[in-house]
Order: structure tokens, then C-alpha cells, then sequence
């Protein structure tokens, strides 16, 4: 009996000593942090409704990125708000980067708005960081529209097609294609659209070093005034 009472109460002590390592260990573990956050072309904090809004920031996590969500919503009344949770990309990793284009319906009210972008690691610590946004309408900003994308069934070729428009006059397109181990960006200058309002853009890019994966595509119209605005597409290599 004696033995018996001994073990236990050394178990008990061992369980305690554990417990309380295992606790100091997630108390002096940093919070997940956000860095550098941008919202818009060179922070700009503006989008376009029937455009989209580029948004990225730093994480860093040191007990493991468990989830990233992004919330926009009015800074008064009624308007167009988004909610997002990402896991699929930054669950499991200690550093991301996050950089999303997130589409601005044509109807949402012009005004301004909040973003709040918030991190949760694996302990369940979270940090969040927020920022202003406008949505204001801009007629003279270039446009695309019907962009098509798609890849050749041997992969090496990319399609883009577009009808592209600037009241400017078109400077240069650019157009990136990045995917999680892959990236590359094409700069058009070509004679016959420099200085056109309207051009119909039809373009084949190489991608055969590109991996297989799933691929965003960035089309960025430039006018001669300076001003851009940027369109999405995805698409996937086999």
C-alpha cells in the first residue's frame, strides 16, 4: 500500500510538472503577426466596382498558421461586404505570404470601407490588422473584357484573349502567371496597340517549366496617363 501511494503521488507531481511545462511553453510562444499590408495598386486603398482589389500581407506564425480570414464591410450603413476563410495554401506553415485579387461586383455602393485581415495559429492565438478602403468610380480607368485563359492539352502554351479598352490610350500590358512553385511575368508593347483605345489582345505565352498545379493569371492594362487596373483569371495545368 505504501509503494502504491509513493507512485501515485510521484505520477501525480510528473503529470503536474508536464501539464505546467506544456503551459509555459504556449504562454511565452509568440502571437502570429501581419506585415507590410497592402491593399490596392501601390497601397492606393481603392478599388472599382466590375473590377478587383489586390490585397497581401506577411505571416508570420511560430506555432503554425491554422487559418487566414479577410472581412470588408462599409464603414457605415448598408453596402457590399465580403467574408473569407482561408486554410488551403497557410495551414501548416510558419511563414505565407498572402495575396489574394478579390473581385468588386459592379453593383456595390461607392463609399468607404473597412478591411480587417486576422491570422489564427494552431494554439488559437490570433492577430488581426485592418485598413481603409474607397470604392469609387473611375470611367477613364482601362477595362478588359471577355478575358479568356487556357493552356494548351500538352502545357507548354497559354491562350489569353481579351478585348481591351483605354480612354487614355493604351501604354502596355502585362500579364504574370503565378502558382505556388511557379511564376513569371510578360510585358506586351507591341506597335500595332500602343496608343489604341481599343485592341483586340490575343497572346500565346510559354509555360512548359511551369509544374503542374493551379495557376492565376493577371492581366494588367497600363494607359499613357499612368493609371492601370488589373483583371483575374485561374486555370489549371495537368
Amino acid at each position: 500500500m505504501k509503494i502504491s501511494l509513493k507512485s501515485s503521488i510521484i505520477l501525480f507531481i510528473s503529470l503536474i510538472f508536464i501539464s505546467s511545462c506544456k503551459k509555459d511553453e504556449d504562454e511565452t510562444t509568440p502571437a502570429p503577426s501581419l506585415n507590410n499590408l497592402e491593399i490596392g495598386t501601390g497601397n492606393n486603398k481603392t478599388a472599382y466596382p466590375g473590377s478587383d482589389i489586390h490585397i497581401e500581407a506577411e505571416i508570420l506564425a511560430p506555432a503554425i498558421i491554422a487559418s487566414v480570414k479577410l472581412e470588408i464591410h462599409p464603414q457605415s450603413g448598408e453596402g457590399w461586404s465580403y467574408e473569407q476563410e482561408y486554410t488551403e495554401g497557410f495551414s501548416g506553415l510558419k511563414n505565407a505570404e498572402f495575396h489574394k485579387h478579390i473581385d468588386i461586383p459592379a453593383e456595390a455602393p461607392l463609399g468607404h470601407y473597412h478591411v480587417h485581415l486576422s491570422v489564427t495559429d494552431a494554439l488559437g492565438q490570433s492577430t488581426e490588422v485592418e485598413s481603409d478602403l474607397e470604392i469609387k468610380f473611375d470611367p477613364s480607368l482601362p477595362s478588359a473584357t471577355g478575358l479568356e485563359v487556357s493552356p494548351n492539352t500538352a502545357g507548354t502554351d497559354l491562350h489569353l484573349e481579351a478585348v481591351i479598352s483605354a480612354i487614355n490610350k493604351i501604354a502596355k500590358v502585362v500579364v504574370e502567371v503565378h502558382g505556388a512553385e511557379w511564376e513569371k511575368e510578360f510585358e506586351f508593347t507591341d506597335a500595332a496597340m500602343i496608343g489604341q483605345t481599343t485592341y483586340n489582345f490575343h497572346k500565346h505565352v510559354n509555360i512548359t517549366e511551369a509544374p503542374a498545379g493551379h495557376y492565376h493569371v493577371h492581366l494588367k492594362i497600363v494607359d499613357q496617363q499612368g493609371k492601370e487596373n488589373e483583371f483575374e483569371e485561374h486555370f489549371d495545368k495537368k
